[in-house]
């Protein structure tokens, strides 16, 4: 199960869906994003200061919600079977493709709108409410489809219950997105904190009793409902002036809300396809205990993506708006950003690459060695998430949204023509092949338009040496970890060492072809993290 986060404004649909993804397709300014004319870059010389305390912050909240619910789903893992999870995996992408709200875009039409009145609000709500019912009946007139080309009963159960579950959703997003656009963002986090542990606590009473994939439906089916009991009770209560309204629908508002919308959700369908057709291959052309097993290596190769492309993505979106109309400034943070995700994100990917086998035997158990192969070819993803994210929340920032959708349908385009035959062929394997197929082709499609937005950033400089860098570390890393290989040694230790000496060795190679630039951007931004006020 891959779990899907909030950025910027916007509340994405699913929070519970496969994939940690959101599509920034808004190319109207919200609420949280100031008009360009409020700043100006030139004496704002605090910038950079509050973006990376600020990031510190949203990194804090988000490995908070990572870490838990990566212990939460390791018991899991080791308790149920990997048919239960490929199970679960086929039902979200089915979900995902029938699901109604988020193709409408209709969250993102009512955050762009100035004004929340009565009418806004009204309409709002009964469309959020009418497309959770809709993607409900859409659900059930597709079942006897799915029995057509038999898709197991259980494969089924799952879309259906995960259907009923987007109607609590359409009704919980009401309050959340008029949450977001009060800025109440901090109220919202806390309900979230508290909700998303206490959604565990059904799904590990069925996993101990022999519950199968109902386990993970309850973890989903609890979450939506602590979610709609919290966000609803806080919103009554930060915002009392928009309940006391006596809200109403306007038809002319609905067709404009839609309007708008239809361009969001075109590009949320195409990322529905980069983001779970994997899953849908694996499911239908291989078997669902494969799926399970992929499942399982993706969401291992999810942890640079999380751990640095989100938290990356979401603070350097502020700092992009507000640079947008100073290009040397705006360029230099372009530059810092790919770093970080160069330095962090990638030695991370490394470290997943090199120590795969002792990694899935260490977290899962041995019934999941067969995902420790399926990592290795999934890795790719780690390095190429954190650079698409970053690159597209530099597009919608500076205004380009519609860059951001051509990457996306050019994502699913190859991933469609190259995974299908590939796995086929291959298998799982050939599945994961097509994933590193279509996120190489956005990346080059990504960073041909970086360049026609900031000519004067030096892709070669960033990337030459992370790449020089990163072979040698696989061969040497590599080489390393058969000579190290003993069963005398306790695996735990042996996972440490692997790790720990890739990383090291990574960072050791860049510091020797770079010295000073590496010296000078880690002493800066410790510098900023350090202190309290930034001038000059």
């Amino acid at each position: 199960m891959r779990t899907a986060n909030r950025t910027f404004l916007l509340r994405c649909s699913n929070p519970r869906s496969k994939n940690n993804f959101c599509v920034n397709t808004s190319a109207l300014r919200t609420s949280e994003t100031p008009p360009e004319d409020t700043f100006d870059s030139r004496t704002e010389t605090p910038l950079a200061f509050r973006i990376v305390r600020g990031g510190a912050v949203v990194a804090f909240s988000t490995y908070f919600l990572f870490i838990f619910g990566f212990g939460a789903n390791l018991i899991l893992t080791r308790l149920l079977a990997p048919a239960d999870f490929g199970v679960f995996a086929l039902g979200v992408f089915f979900f995902a493709l029938l699901n109604l709200r988020p193709k409408l875009g209709i969250d993102q039409a009512f955050a762009q709108r100035a004004v929340t009145d009565a009418q806004a609000s009204g309409t709002f709500a009964a469309l959020s409410i009418t497309t959770g019912i809709a993607s409900l009946l859409l659900t059930l007139l597709v079942v006897p489809i799915l029995l057509f080309f038999h898709y197991a009963e259980s494969v089924i159960i799952v879309t259906v219950t995960l259907a009923m579950v987007g109607v609590l959703d359409s009704i919980m997003g009401i309050a959340w997105v008029q949450l977001d656009k009060a800025l109440r963002f901090t109220r919202v986090s806390i309900v979230t904190l508290i909700a998303f542990p206490i959604s565990y606590v059904p799904a590990f009473y069925l996993a101990l009793n022999q519950g199968g994939y109902w386990a993970l439906l309850a973890q989903n089916a609890f979450y939506a409902l602590l979610l709609l009991i919290g966000l609803w009770f806080t919103a009554r209560r930060e915002l009392p002036e928009i309940w006391k309204m006596r809200w109403t629908f306007s038809q002319a508002l609905a067709k404009q809300f839609l309007r708008f919308g239809i361009f969001v959700g075109l590009a949320t369908i195409f990322a529905t396809i980069v983001y779970q057709f994997d899953n849908f291959l694996v499911g239908t052309f291989v078997n669902l205990e494969t799926l399970g097993y992929y499942d399982r290596a993706y969401r291992i190769a999810q942890w640079s993506s999380i751990l640095v492309g989100s938290v990356l993505a979401r603070t350097a979106f502020y700092a992009y708006s507000r640079l947008q109309n100073d290009v040397v400034r705006l360029t230099k943070t372009a530059t810092m950003s790919l770093w970080i995700v160069t330095i962090l994100a990638l030695p991370l990917a490394l470290a997943i690459f090199v120590s795969a086998d002792d990694l899935v035997l260490f977290l899962f158990g041995e019934k999941w060695l067969p995902s420790a192969l399926l990592l290795k070819f999934l890795v790719i993803y780690s390095v190429l998430r954190p650079l698409l994210d970053d690159a597209q929340s530099l597009f919608v920032a500076v205004g380009h949204p519609r860059r951001t959708t051509l990457v996306t349908i050019i994502q699913a385009v190859a991933l469609v023509f190259v995974a299908t035959p590939l796995t086929l062929r291959f298998n799982a394997i050939g599945t994961a092949i097509g994933v590193g197929v279509a996120f190489a082709v956005g990346l080059g499609v990504t960073y041909y338009f970086v360049r026609r937005t900031l000519p004067a950033l030096n892709l070669r400089e960033a990337f030459l040496v992370p790449t020089i860098a990163a072979l040698i570390t696989i061969f040497a890393a590599t080489y390393f970890a058969s000579v190290l290989n003993s069963p005398a040694l306790p695996l735990v230790i042996q996972l440490i060492i692997e790790t720990t000496a890739t990383i090291l060795l990574y960072l050791g190679i860049t510091f020797l072809f770079r010295p000073a630039l590496t010296r000078e951007r880690t002493q800066y931004v410790w510098r900023l993290l350090r202190q309290r006020e930034l001038t000059g």
